[in-house]
């Protein structure tokens, strides 16, 4: 075998493994259910996703041991991290689907029979269970499960890569006629009305220039009746040089 990887792989992991109570992995922080006793957050809580959508062979449980596995290798260290698990009855007798509602609940009393509790570390969820109100008479024994998201990672299953991002076709911008002043801005809970300065100003501008204007316009007509006057006078005086 030329693969030094396979062939250290093919010579199984060393006798003695290490035991661990905490481990952060996927983004999320798990503790053993020993661990977690007396404890305000249960990190204990382990979800495996099954092969089908609908939910019916996903597999819950709760960590009872957490192992250090390393591989006999010449280069390179070569280690994994596993779960030891108390699964649940993953059966319709221990596990409900509510498929209109995406609710799962689990019978705490249940397990699950094979004995297959091992698990790579990197392949499940975390998730915690949450008893019903005893109010529920229908729901003792049960307990609700909520999935956590894991810290500083996004999760996007459903992202198509041949959806656009843009339209072709952008609709035209209607052109602004006249745009009114804004004089203020006002609180609607409070009741309080809060003007701005620099618009005040900038208003107050163009008003003295608008009476600026004004002014020019009418000193310009006032020119117009001196130069009328002015040629009627020049008239009288050419009728009476004749």
């Amino acid at each position: 075998m030329k693969n030094q990887h396979l062939r250290d792989l093919s010579l199984g992991p060393l006798i003695e493994v290490k035991q661990w109570h905490t481990l952060y992995v996927n983004g999320y922080k798990f503790h053993t259910d020993a661990w977690s006793q007396g404890k305000k957050t249960i990190n204990s809580g382990v979800y495996v996703k099954g092969l089908t959508d609908g939910g019916e062979d996903d597999f819950y449980g709760i960590i009872k041991h957490i192992y250090e596995i390393e591989y006999n290798t010449s280069s390179t260290p070569k280690k994994v991290f596993v779960f030891y698990c108390d699964w649940f009855d993953p059966s319709r007798r221990g596990t409900k689907v509510d498929f209109k509602y995406h609710v799962v609940d689990i019978r705490m009393d249940k397990r699950y029979v094979s004995y297959d509790p091992f698990i790579i570390a990197h392949n499940v969820r975390q998730v915690y269970y949450v008893s019903y109100p005893p109010s529920r008479i229908d729901k003792r024994g049960w307990c609700a499960v909520i999935k956590t998201k894991p810290r500083g990672r996004i999760e996007a299953t459903d992202v198509d890569d041949d959806m656009p991002y843009q339209e072709d076709q952008v609709s035209h911008i209607n052109k602004i006629i006249e745009v009114e002043p804004i004089l203020g801005f006002q609180d609607s809970e409070n009741g309080v009305e809060v003007e701005d300065e620099a618009i005040k100003e900038d208003i107050e501008e163009e008003e003295i220039q608008d009476f600026d204007l004004e002014e020019e316009d009418d000193e310009g007509e006032f020119d117009g009746h001196e130069s009328e006057e002015d040629n009627e006078e020049m008239e009288l005086d050419d009728d009476s040089s004749e």
